[in-house]
């Protein structure tokens, strides 16, 4: 097992212990994050620059980091995830980012894995080229390291979760045992941290996002929960101790406000799309450029560009081929799109594939329209309907959707 696998750290937990506690525990917060080394005053060991203290936006990006750091000469950040935090729709969005992601490197002539960009150059390197990968602007970032997650985990008296199977892997070389029964169960700390380390299945990296996912519902249901108001003390201690942010003070005070009315229906979550794929003998996770983009409107962008969680799509095999209507119908679904009905068009001999909707919808076609390289109309009826056409080979080999 190589060392960049020795840690994996998990810092969703971290944002939302800074958005509870700035709710929760204003004075408390303010004087024991005065003391703290590690934000604001001090930025030794980062040359991203402290955020200004600006006005708070309607919606803040923040790249979200776990590193082993604790590791000299081998850092590298082995949870990435980006969060838009929209104050207005009161709202957020979450995207995984796999740490094998092949980018190209900001400001370097050269692609790697995205989780190298840490060992290079740190936090600014990595938000760079993940900017560059979503075509956004992240304005702050929160990085947790491994006893973080530990502390904050046991604080809050551990998480309750059901464990889909039973998860175990040994390494007695680097000291590394996992072993998790299934069923519901309490999680300490060091269990919650076996929990979304675990990759060492069929789906490796997939499987740990989706538990990292899963985790940070139960953890999210749990600091919400009115008795962690008591552990706010505690919380603050383990926040300022264990994370690196240049999220400034008064900006965490203003974050406030988005608590009371917060929701968990109100989050979503997903992962970046792409396929593994194998070049010059080194494993990658090649992400899909039409996909990122509508997930990237979707879930971090204004909800103006693609409204698609509102949509009822209408699909209509209009090339003859068998159960075309049915895969595209499942392939829509897996990316958030309803489906009223499916069936056949009025003939089978469309070339191209071709959206037809009312005027009013067809700003929130646009990206569907450009991932599936249709062609859009405006139609009478009220109906989005989505012919299928013969051109749909680049759907085919992207999605592994069978002839």
């Amino acid at each position: 097992m190589s060392l960049k696998n020795k840690v994996t750290k998990f810092v969703l937990l971290a944002v939302v212990i800074c958005l509870v506690v700035v709710g929760a525990g204003l004075l408390t917060f303010s004087f024991m994050l005065s003391k703290s080394t590690n934000i604001e005053e001090s930025n030794e060991n980062n040359s991203i620059p402290i955020a200004k203290e600006s006005q708070l936006d309607d919606k803040l990006n923040i790249l979200l980091l776990g590193s082993d750091s604790k590791y000299k000469g081998h850092t590298r950040a082995d949870t990435i995830m980006v969060a838009s935090i929209d104050l207005t729709e009161q709202k957020v969005g979450i995207i995984s980012i796999p740490r094998d992601t092949r980018v190209k490197l900001a400001d370097r002539n050269s692609y790697n894995k995205i989780n190298a960009a840490y060992s290079y150059d740190g936090v600014e390197l990595t938000q760079r080229s993940i900017e560059n990968l979503l075509q956004i602007e992240i304005d702050h970032y929160l990085e947790v390291d491994y006893q973080g997650f530990i502390d904050m985990v046991n604080t809050l008296g551990g998480i309750e979760l059901e464990i889909e199977k039973d998860l175990h892997y040994v390494d007695q070389a680097d000291n590394l045992y996992i072993d998790l029964k299934a069923g519901k169960t309490k999680l300490s700390g060091e269990d919650a941290l076996s929990y979304v380390r675990f990759r060492h299945d069929a789906l490796g990296d997939l499987g740990r996002i989706q538990r990292q996912q899963k985790f940070l519902k139960a953890a999210l249901d749990k600091i919400l929960d009115v008795k962690t108001l008591f552990k706010v003390p505690e919380l603050v201690k383990d926040f300022s101790q264990n994370v690196k942010t240049n999220l400034g003070l008064s900006k965490m005070l203003k974050l406030a406000s988005f608590i009371p009315n917060f929701s968990l229906e109100e989050i979503e979550m997903a992962m970046l799309p792409g396929e593994p794929k194998y070049i010059d003998g080194v494993s990658y996770w090649l992400p899909h450029k039409e996909e990122t983009r509508v997930l990237v409107n979707t879930l971090i962008r204004d909800k103006s560009y693609l409204n698609h969680k509102e949509l009822q799509l209408v699909i209509l095999n209009g090339n003859g081929q068998q159960g075309v209507a049915n895969d595209f119908a499942d392939l829509l679904e897996q990316q958030g799109y309803s489906i009223k009905r499916i069936g056949n068009a009025d003939r089978f001999d469309y070339s191209q594939t071709t959206i037809v909707a009312p005027q009013n919808q067809l700003a929130n076609l646009e990206d569907l329209s450009n991932y599936l390289k249709s062609q859009l109309v405006v139609g009478e009826e009220s109906e989005i309907k989505i012919i299928i056409g013969q051109d749909i080979d680049h759907i085919r080999a992207k999605q592994g959707i069978v002839s």
